[in-house]
């Protein structure tokens, strides 16, 4: 049957059921190294089948040596939990489409079978790669042995009452073979079929493929006699076209999907491959094409943040995130611009809105200080205001022991398109006064940012100029999304990067800047991240903000004051190296690190009796509850 004849009408897709198979607790999860205790995934379990999911894959029967993460299977089906849902859903015999609740469990091999049938389980999974390269690096057998054991394990099953369901890997590529031959998944699918699955879920393990990629599959097996209905999709998201691939194979006839909440998952044997098509965004797509999925999205999407957070993760479901920041925002009859403004982040820091002028946002959350430059119309140029507004920050959060760390950030394209060379309002070429007062400003600022006490870090979120440059460079540790260029212009311009130039020389070296200022060439943030001088380099800049806090909640592992002290270190090991200030210093460090009343007390303590290390971000919040934190 050719695909162009079951492609479904205007009236057809409204009316048409999609089937969810919720594959989080297993595949979402085998590929966390981080250990996940058993009761977060038998919570994680209860909390999908409260949504009104119809199927959810909840683990596989494999060797702990082969997917560490999935060692305590057995504990998990024999919990009584488990058990309860088996007897009160069993779904023996029963077609995919009734109303019980179906608990599927992967298989690898009659021993994992028998395993799954101790425990009453009622529906397997059965898998097989289309690929030689990929079978052999995941259960070291070629494809025709993977295929006999899965007919043994499913002739075993069904001769037990049970339903089995396939799956088939790489059909598209193979991280090792490279392009899958539609010849090879067709025979797969077609063994799989014959030996009793009552469907085969089609799997892009690698998420290399796109839409025309699953079109010209499906009808190739459509061609050779497979039907859609025999069929399910099972898309990564590793370039990004989950939900678009998901969404052909439904035009194409297809009405079952796997995905993860959260858009959990990965596979271990595959390279490089990313997270499911995440059940947020599934859900999200098919109701708004008016389609029934029988899935609550809204608890669908508390799951996702729930489980996100447990795994210290970032939610990667862009209708989870989306409809989580949309919830959090108040109606537009909020009192004040603070209610209206507060952040909530997937990575678990909570943003409020404490202040607000027209060069700046200033949101707080915790311990952590969040500055962002606010003039996008103008690529967030250093105005006069915006430099004293800068300056006064600084210089106020300076003696604020409430505050550990400050982040710089921006609003729209540009970080920060430097001086400001507007027509009218630059202070270029002008008298000697005006140019001693722009001095003074941009050096008191710069100067503000490198002695503050607290962590400083720039969140760069795209272009940055001149003295954008020295803003980034002037902060201890720097995050930029890969859309970032960082450029001393000023040559150009008949100028030189002056006031800037000790913070680009100490962090990009003096050969690189020397090259840099001289071609005044746009200097990437992939150069910037191989020098060192950039920690991390992001996606594109919506990765941004929950890479910063991320990296924020990272720090409150080290005391504010050691980190101080560590600032100061670095900066006499810079302006002094080897001489005797360095020597004065470092022994002024030394004394102040071993006293009595110091951190050192409360870190060594927790040391000495082998407690887990204390949460500094939560000492400091008491500490200045305790004392009247000072107000910004």
């Amino acid at each position: 049957m050719r695909a162009s004849r079951i492609l479904s009408s205007p009236a057809t897709a409204r009316a048409a059921a999609v089937r969810i198979v919720e594959v989080g607790p297993r595949d979402g999860l085998q590929n966390v190294k981080k250990t996940i205790p058993l009761t977060t995934k038998l919570e994680l379990i209860s909390r999908l089948r409260q949504t009104g999911l119809g199927a959810i894959e909840i683990t596989s029967v494999v060797s702990p040596r082969a997917i560490p993460q999935l060692a305590d299977c057995r504990a998990l089906l024999a919990d009584e939990s488990i058990q309860t849902q088996i007897r009160q859903n069993d779904s023996s015999g029963s077609s995919p489409n009734t109303n019980s609740l179906r608990l599927p469990v992967l298989v690898p091999n009659l021993k994992g079978l028998e395993i799954a049938l101790q425990n009453g389980v009622r529906e397997v999974a059965v898998f097989v790669s289309a690929t030689e390269g990929f079978s052999k690096a995941n259960i070291n057998a070629t494809v025709d042995q993977g295929l006999a054991r899965a007919r043994e394990v499913t002739q075993r099953a069904t001769s037990a009452g049970l339903v089995v369901r396939g799956y088939v890997s790489c059909i598209f590529a193979d991280p090792f073979d490279g392009p899958t031959p539609q010849s090879a998944v067709l025979k797969v699918v077609r063994v799989l079929l014959d030996v009793g699955c009552y469907e085969v879920s089609l799997g892009d393990t690698l998420g290399v493929g796109s839409p025309a990629d699953v079109k010209n599959l499906l009808e190739y097996l459509f061609a050779n006699g497979i039907g859609p209905s025999k069929l399910a999709g099972h898309f990564h998201d590793t370039y990004g076209q989950a939900v678009a691939n998901v969404w052909q194979a439904y035009r194409c006839g297809l009405r079952a999907f796997d995905s993860s909440v959260g858009g959990l998952g990965g596979c271990p044997f595959a390279p490089g491959a990313k997270g499911n098509a995440a059940t947020e965004d599934l859900v999200y797509m098919f109701e708004r094409a008016g389609c029934d999925t029988g899935v609550d999205l809204e608890k669908l999407v508390e799951v996702g943040n729930w489980i996100s957070a447990q795994l210290d993760k970032p939610n990667e479901s862009r209708a989870g995130v989306a409809l989580t920041a949309k919830k959090a925002l108040p109606s537009l009859k909020a009192k004040t611009v603070g209610q209206a403004r507060d952040i909530a982040s997937s990575a678990g820091l909570t943003w409020k809105l404490v202040s607000e002028t027209e060069s700046l946002r200033v949101y707080r959350s915790g311990v952590n200080l969040k500055v962002v430059l606010n003039q996008p119309k103008k690529g967030n140029a250093l105005t006069v205001a915006m430099i004293h507004e800068l300056t006064r920050l600084f210089r106020e959060t300076k003696s604020n022991r409430s505050i550990s760390r400050v982040a710089i950030t921006s609003e729209g394209r540009y970080f920060c398109a430097g001086m400001d060379l507007g027509k009218g309002t630059s202070p270029v070429a002008q008298s000697q006064q005006v140019s001693d007062a722009q001095y003074e400003r941009l050096a008191t600022l710069f100067r503000a940012i490198d002695t503050a006490p607290q962590v400083t870090v720039a969140a760069i979120n795209g272009p940055a100029f001149g003295g954008g440059v020295g803003l980034a460079f002037a902060c201890d540790v720097r995050i930029a999304s890969s859309s970032t260029t960082m450029t001393l212009s000023e040559a150009k311009l008949g100028l030189c990067p002056a006031t800037i130039s000790k913070y680009v020389v100490r962090e990009w070296g003096l050969p690189f800047t020397r090259e840099a200022m001289l071609s005044a060439r746009p200097v990437t943030a992939a150069e910037l991240h191989s020098l060192g001088c950039v920690t991390k380099v992001v996606a594109d800049a919506e990765e941004l903000s929950p890479a910063l806090d991320r990296y924020l909640t990272q720090l409150k592992i080290s005391a504010p004051e050691a980190s101080s002290m560590c600032k100061q270190l670095i900066k006499l090991g810079w302006t002094n190296p080897g001489g005797p200030e360095q020597e004065q210093g470092i022994k002024q460090l030394f004394d102040r690190m071993m006293r009595p009343d110091g951190e050192a007390s409360i870190g060594l303590k927790a040391f000495q009796e082998t407690r887990r290390p204390p949460d500094w971000d939560e000492i400091t919040m008491s500490r200045s509850a305790a004392t009247g934190k000072p107000k910004l």
